[in-house]
């Protein structure tokens, strides 16, 4: 497997080193043993390892808290032919990729912000065969133009059925009516990386994000029909990316700031954690499939060979685990602006 990494390495580095760089100050002082007695802690670097189904793990965990406001031109990573992929295409490739977001006007930076970012290797015998750089909790803003996406990026729709209607044809108007649907009942349908137009799953070099074949919409508020809406709504179930007519595929491009965790809970400064952050963010790299290990339910999630991307869902105040982007009917038919990423020039290309 060839893969086009420098770009990715290349802005860890850059990021290594503005952490490190600056002027410090400081000498050796002599403490005595009852100020010794009273200090504990451990190195900021440490190695988890494991093994698991053959493969053997080791993690270097970075004992880092790191906000940043991080831009690159491209992204691009596993550049070569692929079966069953158009030519020319990578694994991962975004254009004007951003962590973390700025204000022009009041010149306010909103960072990303990580805790414990980590490297991790995994072994089958001597070999390595996969690699991994993440973050053990982050939340912000991830900003890019997407090409094509590989890996794992849970969607959750949800929102009044008006834009619905509005994208509809007459006929399925007339069927979402008879379920008791009207423009402020709350749908709301799960979505993740398919192939369009066959509604498929497709985690490799996708290009849209949508409901899979047989996912159906629900009701959840404001059903005219009470539980038969929901029952009604079960016979209109997704299929070749459409309901009863209805696009349900979206094109990647026109999702351009994804929010990673929930910015909704406000960060305790007392503390190192990220309150709201999700757990294990990552992008990995390997040379056949490697089941990496969620940080958060400690499961085990299969990376196809390739670059992989993983968004992790985050924990929502009552504990549930909940996809990372959440998106209403309006943003899923016409998009997700980006935000802004470059403080005095537009919003993109730093």
């Amino acid at each position: 497997m060839r893969t086009a990494s420098r770009p990715f390495l290349a802005g860890v580095t850059l990021l290594a080193a503005s952490l490190l760089a600056g002027t410090a100050q400081a000498r050796m002082e002599v403490m005595s043993d009852g100020e010794l007695a009273a200090v504990s802690g451990q190195g900021f670097v440490n190695l988890n390892t494991e093994s698991s189904a053959g493969i053997d793990y080791t993690r270097i965990n970075l004992g880092l808290n790191i906000d940043t406001s991080l831009n690159i031109n491209k992204l691009q990573l596993g550049l070569y032919p692929r079966s069953g992929e158009a030519a020319g295409t990578a694994d991962i490739s975004i254009n004007n990729f951003a962590l973390g977001s700025v204000n022009d006007l009041t010149g306010q930076i909103n960072p990303f912000k990580i805790n414990d970012p980590f490297v991790e290797l995994a072994y089958s015998g001597n070999k390595i065969v996969g690699m991994r750089v993440g973050f053990s909790e982050s939340k912000g803003y991830l900003s890019g133009d997407i090409q094509t996406l590989s890996g794992s990026v849970p969607v959750h729709i949800k929102g009044t059925a008006g834009p619905v209607l509005d994208n509809s044809s007459g006929g399925t108007r007339f069927l979402l009516g008879l379920a008791g649907i009207s423009r402020s009942t709350v749908l709301e349908a799960d979505a993740e990386l398919v192939a369009s137009p066959s509604g498929n799953a497709d985690p490799i070099r996708a290009t849209h994000s949508g409901m899979l074949n047989g996912v159906p919409l629900n009701c959840t508020a404001n059903c005219g029909l009470g539980g038969l809406s929901d029952a009604l709504l079960s016979l209109f179930k997704s299929s070749g990316c459409a309901v009863t007519g209805t696009t349900t595929c979206f094109p990647l491009t026109q999702f351009q700031s994804l929010p990673v965790g929930n910015a909704a809970i406000v960060d305790n400064p007392a503390t190192a954690a990220i309150e709201g952050g999700a757990k294990g963010f990552f992008i990995a790299l390997q040379t056949q499939a490697v089941a990496w290990k969620d940080l958060d339910s400690g499961q085990y999630k299969t990376a196809q060979a390739g670059a992989f991307m993983n968004v992790p869902k985050y924990r929502d105040t009552n504990g549930n685990l909940v996809a990372p982007i959440n998106i209403n009917f309006d943003q899923a038919f016409n998009g997700v602006p980006r935000v802004d990423t470059c403080l005095g020039t537009p919003d993109r290309g730093c």
